[in-house]
């Protein structure tokens, strides 16, 4: 339906009629629900094609998925068909190019255009390729909203890295009105009609959809076998006709053996296949005759499914196999949910509903209720709401999408280069020379391998990318040799292979836990250096439990890692106790809003791993706790006045005058300025509130000379970044810590789209990628025999114990 007088127009990009899969039938339903739903939006569609199929009038260009430059040349007609909004259906499999990649030259090509679009993710993926999450994140990137249908997709979006938390909106999936009510019979052709009345006054199952392997109607056929055992007389109708592009490669090959299979079990008077594309009218009808629906797919991340969603739309409860949408909608009482691919649970679940009239009935009317707000016209009032509010701001040129702060430098990462060698990052410098002499350290090494997997998610030039890839390798090479099978871990190593402490827990296995979180969570990083994380941190997890009692940062660092790595049996003890922490302090002097009573070194890591831990847990209560917290640390550092000072390393002291500090209390450290940066991004995208991003960027700008000397620690010639900063001027040192912290702050604005590169990064000296995570090399003459687990040339014999100088102190650095 076309409004002449439209205040705006709206581009759908997608599959589209008569193409037979559900993204198609989904659009069709969107673009005939906003014509009802407003009155001033007006709607044409970009098919995505591969047959050639012929569209009707709304259609204004088609692509070829495979044919690169329609993708933007559709961008130069949306443009001259007056489109000032796109909305993107995204489904993997759709768009052409290596996972897709095609469909970015449409973006690429919209922005060139000054055209917002949308982008609606159909799948998101809890663990998606490296190459899967490259191209959607660029996609998301630009995008000025990005919709998803559940909050447990939002979720995931948000862990992966996928989008950014500001960006992602909630906008359930749709349902035809044609669902509540079933259409009149006599309107049915002939051989529906007969179906209909074989199954009549029966307990009937129904699944339908385009057939393939995920479906598992396998599965459901087996466990209708013990169904009938109890109840002879159920039936079972499978509608839909097989997928096209699965027909395209395999024939009808599935259906077939489901058809053996039925006779094989004896179910052919039990089992009807409709081999068709139906109409809306006929899934209606069918959804009005049966019983319960059945979806027994066999992939546990599915964070969609339309046919669900029509089940519940026409009031019928179901019983499904545990993927996450089923999950989500079912989790009211909607029905039941049973493990993937177990055929004998999803039989009991069946035979308990059938028995059971009473259960029957409360799950009936709880899908009944779903009914009420899934219907399409309710849902594309939101997505259209969402149109116009885009609109509205790009006409105003408002700062969306990203919040983005000032251009950032551009990517240098020359000096980490010259810091690091074939055992891991040299932990001091004097000047912007290393200190061989100081060797190396876990901390350190962990926070190296932090900042390659950020430089792996956010995308680099080809040569950083293979230096990134080696950072990783080596990292977990040095991270794998420190730990020891007792569960702790040694942290310094001298240059010459040595370990200069015995294993033990402490702050460096925090930092430990955080980074194997993260590689472990982070999509971009190669899977042979996320496999060996894993089983690292299947090793140190359960070690996490005795960290709070050496520190609250220890306890930190773990579950930071931890929420990254979505582990939330382990994380749970560690967000209580800093919990436990923040009220115990708050309680005694609420004028002290902290976890601790003085501040130190690192400090919003606290606030940042608490608020991690709580949005992990679902945990609204503690998440607010630690965004309060986080606020009072912000007004405490003055940063909420423009200009952040840190805590220097005399440190501050609850109950001494606020003059003592501002008098002096020592040197500012960076990574206290990355700590309030990242625990500020991670706010922002928990809460979308803009001031935080505005705050974020203030927090970065103290290394580009925002800060009380107005002096620059960022070395743009080199990329370093200098180790302290007085009252007056930087220190002249430009170790490791100082530089990772920098990287750290600018890689979360990067991720969060909060900033921006200007120009292309500087490219670095060609490195090798394929150097093995299981061996690391010796520096030349140390005979140092083997230690841990795949720990080749680090030497047994240890100095006597010794801690590493705490860090933030002056002469650590």
């Amino acid at each position: 339906m076309s409004h002449p007088a439209a205040t705006y127009r709206l581009g759908i990009v997608s599959t589209y009629l008569p193409r037979q899969c559900g993204l198609a039938t989904y659009t069709a339903d969107l673009r005939e629900a906003l014509g009802v739903a407003t009155d001033d939006l007006e709607t044409v569609v970009v098919a995505i094609d591969r047959d050639g199929h012929t569209y009707g009038d709304e259609v204004v260009v088609t692509i070829n998925q495979d044919r690169i430059e329609d993708y933007s040349a559709a961008a130069r007609v949306l443009r001259e068909a007056g489109v000032q909004v796109v909305l993107i259906q995204h489904e993997y499999g759709i768009f052409g190019g290596p996972d897709g990649s095609h469909l970015l030259e449409l973006t690429r090509a919209l922005n060139a255009c000054g055209i917002p679009y949308l982008l609606t993710l159909h799948t998101v993926l809890p663990r998606p390729s490296p190459g899967q999450a490259a191209t959607l994140r660029a996609l998301c990137a630009r995008a000025a909203r990005v919709t998803v249908f559940t909050e447990t997709a939002r979720r995931v979006a948000i862990r992966t890295g996928i989008a950014a938390g500001h960006q992602l909106v909630v906008v359930p999936h749709g349902a035809p009105e044609a669902m509540r009510h079933g259409p009149d019979p006599e309107t049915l052709r002939p051989e529906l009609r007969d179906l209909l009345d074989a199954v009549s006054g029966k307990p009937t199952l129904t699944t339908f959809g385009l057939l393939g392997k995920g479906k598992g109607i396998d599965i459901a056929i087996d466990a209708l076998a013990e169904v009938v055992k109890k109840h002879p007389e159920t039936q079972y109708i499978v509608a839909g006709t097989t997928h096209p592009e699965i027909k395209r490669q395999e024939g009808e090959v599935y259906r077939e053996s489901l058809q053996a299979q039925v006779q094989q079990l004896g179910l052919s008077d039990n089992v009807h296949f409709v081999d068709a594309f139906l109409a809306l009218d006929e899934l209606s009808a069918i959804l009005h005759a049966s019983t319960l629906f059945v979806t027994p797919y066999r992939q546990p991340e599915q964070i969609c499914s339309g046919a669900l969603t029509f089940a519940l739309g026409a009031g019928l409860p179901a019983v499904s196999t545990s993927y996450s949408y089923a999950e989500d909608m079912l989790a009211g009482g909607a029905g039941r949910v049973v493990p993937i691919g177990d055929g004998t649970a999803l039989a009991t679940e069946i035979i308990d509903l059938l028995s059971d009239a009473r259960a029957l009935a409360a799950a009936k009317s709880v899908a009944e209720a779903c009914a009420a707000w899934l219907p399409w016209p309710a849902v594309a009032a939101r997505e259209a709401d969402l149109f116009a509010d885009v609109v509205r701001q790009t006409q105003a040129a408002a700062a969306r999408p990203g919040h983005a702060t000032a251009a950032a430098p551009a990517l240098n990462l020359a000096h980490l280069e010259k810091l690091t060698d074939e055992i891991g990052i040299i932990q001091f410098s004097r000047g912007p020379n290393p200190d061989m002499s100081s060797g190396y350290c876990v901390d350190d090494v962990a926070r190296l391998a932090i900042v390659a997997a950020d430089l792996l998610a956010v995308g680099t030039d080809a040569k950083q990318t293979a230096l990134a890839t080696r950072w990783l390798r080596q990292s977990m090479r040095f991270l794998i040799a420190a730990y020891d099978p007792s569960g702790a871990m040694h942290n310094v190593l001298s240059y010459g292979g040595t370990w200069q402490d015995w294993p033990h827990l402490g702050d460096h296995v925090g930092r430990t836990v955080w980074t194997l979180g993260v590689l472990v969570g982070t999509p971009a990083v190669p899977d042979d250096i996320r496999r060996p994380a894993s089983a690292l941190l299947d090793e140190l997890g359960p070690r996490t439990a005795a960290l709070p009692e050496l520190g609250l940062r220890s306890a930190a660092y773990a579950l930071i890692g931890l929420a990254r790595a979505g582990r939330t049996d382990q994380a749970a003890p560690l967000l209580r106790r800093l919990d436990e922490a923040l009220v115990e302090t708050s309680s005694a002097d609420p004028g002290w809003r902290w976890f601790e009573p003085e501040l130190t070194y690192d400090n919003a890591r606290l606030a940042q791993a608490m608020l991690l831990g709580a949005a992990l847990l679902e945990d609204d209560a503690a998440a607010g706790r630690a965004i309060a917290a986080l606020d009072w640390y912000v007004q405490h550092v003055g940063l909420a006045d423009g200009t952040l000072r840190c805590v220097g390393n005399h440190w501050h002291r609850r109950g001494e005058s606020p003059a003592l500090w501002l008098a002096d209390d020592g040197d500012e450290q960076p990574l206290d300025a990355a700590a309030i940066t990242e625990a500020l991004v991670d706010a922002w995208q928990h809460t979308a509130e803009p001031v935080l991003a505005r705050l974020a960027g203030w927090g970065f700008a103290w290394f580009l000379g925002r800060n009380r000397a107005g002096a620059r620690l960022y070395v743009d010639a080199t990329g370093a970044c200098h180790d302290g900063l007085s009252a007056t001027e930087p220190n002249g040192n430009q170790g490791a810590e100082s530089t990772l912290a920098y990287y750290q702050a600018l890689l979360s604005l990067l991720r969060a789209g909060l900033a921006a590169l200007p120009h292309p990064v500087v490219a670095t000296a060609p490195v090798p990628t394929s150097l093995p995570v299981t061996s690391m090399a010796t520096k030349s003459g140390n005979q140092g025999r083997a230690v841990g687990r795949a720990s080749a040339g680090f030497s047994a014999t240890a100095t006597p114990p010794r801690s590493r100088t705490t860090e933030g102190q002056p002469d650590a650095l």
